[in-house]
């Protein structure tokens, strides 16, 4: 019993151990220096850098297929042009809005970012909101880059961008 505990308990440390330290460094990915360098230039390219390109659509569609075989996967162009169109939009409506926040884009410090894990069980690829914690003339706020996804072991914006 005595074995069967002590064992119990070593396999609890490795696993917290494992989680600690096996967490990801967001604020080096390219997908936040991207996203932050954008803000401070007001710069779009560097977002549309930030989405996936064909071959890493082309990579997840057999994957969401796996896990849901009966969901409709539209064209693979048409994935990419929503994508852009969205992304630019977005990007126009942060600025817009942090501008009439008085926020001063140029001079923006990224404070912290976060993570929030939105993992779907039937489709086994990393995803979730990245949480950028910013501050611009003690003005603080936050970008939300929802449902990134990390395809190749390269994060990617996928959905929304949020003030």
């Amino acid at each position: 019993m005595k074995q069967k505990v002590t064992i119990l308990l070593l396999l609890l440390c490795f696993c917290v151990s494992l989680n600690v330290f096996a967490q990801e460094n967001f604020e080096e990915t390219t997908l936040v220096k991207n996203i932050v360098s954008a803000l401070q230039n007001q710069d779009s390219k560097l977002v549309m850098e930030s989405l996936p390109t064909k071959n890493d659509i082309l990579y997840i569609i057999p994957i969401v297929k796996a896990g849901r075989p009966n969901e409709r996967v539209p064209e693979v162009d048409n994935i990419l042009t929503n994508f852009k169109t969205e992304a630019s939009k977005d990007f126009k409506e942060i600025l817009h809005k942090g501008s009439s926040f008085g926020v001063e884009w140029e001079n923006i410090t990224l404070q912290n970012v976060l993570y929030e894990p939105h993992n779907d069980e039937k489709i086994a690829i990393k995803k979730g909101h990245i949480i950028l914690i910013c501050n611009s003339n003690d003005i603080a706020f936050e970008i939300i880059l929802r449902q990134s996804i990390k395809i190749k072991d390269k994060w990617t914006l996928m959905d929304r961008m949020k003030f």
